[in-house]
């Protein structure tokens, strides 16, 4: 066997195979995974730089637009509407979409300046209303978004207050977005894999709910979430990086808890 059939191999047994067998994520996936997203990050940090777009709240309210406009359609391929290839699924559909809103990010930086926010959600709300549209036709379980509402709102309320009362100081309002979002991902699939039978594609999630229940993901996301955010804080001292840093964390929250709430609200 060459090296190219070795390769070929490699590829299809860690990366295609697990897509066409439905069989979830894998170790090297997550890897792969993990190097793209820090190739993003920096592509995003060096463009906000050239166009002197400064990393905060509104870029922050910016990418959450987009994060909604990628579930939006990866929930939309699961449901059979959008055709499944490689762009569709996780990784094109990450370069894809990020690809994008680089261009609207380039585009809206270059002709409004300080107003760049406006041009790029406008970019990412052509598609989205589309992608609405096709989403309330397959509406199923609509109790879904009220369990993961009521489960979500509880959490993030509770997570503030004690948090708030411990750090004895308000709680930065993109810290407070990245908590919330990485509570929509706990409360979203716990709610799917409690109530409805899904499972989780991800192994190191899928081996603390094997051992002790799925609703486990919300103490252990807001753990995981506030140590890392502390981290940031302490450590980062350049603000959009920190900000760029934690908007990162608030993708790995926000993308697939939205992606798994649509889903279960469609059924599929």
């Amino acid at each position: 066997m060459d090296i190219i059939q070795i390769i070929d191999k490699f590829i299809y047994e860690h990366y295609i195979y697990p897509i066409e067998a439905g069989t979830g994520y894998n170790l090297v996936q997550e890897f792969t995974y993990g190097i793209l997203l820090f190739v993003m990050v920096y592509l995003f940090y060096r463009i906000a730089q050239r166009f002197q777009i400064e990393i905060d709240e509104k870029f922050a309210k910016v990418t959450i637009v987009y994060i909604v406009l990628i579930t939006l359609m990866r929930a939309l391929v699961d449901a059979g509407v959008i055709e499944r290839l490689f762009y569709t699924v996780t990784p094109g559909i990450v370069i894809l979409i990020g690809a994008y809103y680089l261009l609207s990010l380039i585009i809206s930086g270059a002709l409004l300046k300080k107003k760049y926010h406006l041009g790029s959600i406008v970019m990412a709300l052509i598609p989205i209303l589309y992608f609405v549209y096709e989403f309330v036709q397959r509406i199923v379980h609509i109790e879904a978004f009220t369990l993961v509402a009521v489960i979500l709102t509880v959490s993030y309320v509770l997570s503030i207050l004690l948090l708030t009362k411990i750090k004895k100081s308000k709680i930065e309002k993109l810290d407070r977005y990245t908590i919330f979002s990485q509570l929509v991902d706990a409360s979203a699939t716990s709610v799917g894999i409690a109530v409805y039978g899904y499972w989780e594609q991800h192994p190191v999630p899928r081996f603390f709910m094997d051992l002790l229940g799925p609703y486990v993901m919300i103490p252990l996301k807001l753990i995981v979430v506030v140590l890392v955010l502390e981290l940031f804080n302490r450590e980062v001292e350049n603000k959009n990086l920190r900000n760029i840093l934690k908007i990162a964390v608030l993708s790995l929250g926000l993308a697939p808890g939205l992606r798994n709430l649509f889903r279960t609200i469609m059924g599929v």
